[in-house]
């Protein structure tokens, strides 16, 4: 098997990792050894993973998280070479994150047949996902920025990890033919979720006729393209409101909303509050 791996970021609790797959044809690793607790994010193409009689299939709108000290081998797929980022935590954090979510992930953590879990992510979690290697591909090596940015990436995973369940394997038509497509469609919202796209745009973009586009998409992500958009846009909101001076109004706009009243009414329906209100709290506590 032929891989890359390259360390683009090492902290004090973490590493994170680029590894890309240049196999050109079909092949199952030899059993490897996992000594570490780690997230895998599938940014292109698809393997699968067996750890313990269980199968699971890694590719885009999932998340692999795996405790340590397992064997797992992974198989990788004519014409779908993968491209990961892996994030890698030390023993002395694990123990730490075991601590802050036991109870409410206590049925992963404290369950001795489960040595890996695949879920689905949320668009939250992909847009960290996408900042935090967006800043380390263009090295722009923040250490305190991104150290922030992966405490947040796990308390939004841990946080799923107490709520979601274990998604269903798709059929092999998606898997085979629609994976690739779906990867353009997030990428195309994560570059440009600040502009005015229009499904008939987004279908255009990614060659597939509308209709066939907005099934797939729902069938992959579990949700619509408008929606995975939305969040996005939220998630960018947040930041910007946390981290940045602008105001409300130049937060709307720099989000993709026309207007503040627009972008106020669709915050409160998604967090139970206004912008406003939110910033203000922040400010409160400083």
């Amino acid at each position: 098997m032929k891989v890359v791996i390259e360390v683009l970021h090492h902290s004090d609790f973490y590493e994170i990792r680029n590894f890309k797959c240049n196999c050109t044809r079909c092949s199952v690793s030899s059993p490897e050894y996992n000594d570490s607790f780690y997230f895998c994010f599938v940014r292109s193409g698809f393997f699968e993973y067996r750890i313990y009689k269980r199968d699971y299939d890694v590719h885009i709108g999932r998340v692999l998280i795996s405790k340590p000290d397992y064997s797992y081998t992974t198989k990788h797929i004519d014409e779908q070479p993968d491209i990961c980022s892996v994030f890698d935590f030390t023993k002395t954090f694990y123990e730490k994150i075991k601590d802050w979510y036991g109870k409410e992930a206590s049925w992963f953590f404290g369950n001795k047949d489960i040595h890996s879990i695949l879920l689905h992510t949320s668009p939250e979690i992909e847009y960290l996902h996408r900042c935090i290697m967006n800043k380390l591909l263009h090295l722009q090596q923040d250490n305190l920025l991104i150290d922030e940015m992966v405490v947040q990436l796990v308390d939004r995973i841990m946080r799923l990890l107490g709520n979601g369940t274990a998604p269903l394997p798709l059929s092999d038509n998606l898997r085979k033919y629609h994976l690739s497509t779906i990867e353009k469609a997030t990428n195309y919202l994560l570059e440009r979720f600040d502009k005015n796209i229009s499904l008939q745009e987004l279908a255009d973009h990614c060659c597939v006729s509308l209709f066939h586009f907005s099934r797939i998409f729902k069938n992959i992500m579990q949700q619509s393209p408008y929606k995975y958009l939305s969040s996005v846009r939220l998630a960018h909101a947040r930041t910007l409101l946390e981290t940045t001076q602008l105001p409300v109004t130049q937060v709307a706009f720099e989000c993709g909303y026309n207007s503040l009243e627009q972008f106020s009414n669709v915050y409160r329906q998604f967090f139970n509050s206004s912008p406003v209100h939110y910033r203000k709290n922040i400010l409160a506590n400083l």
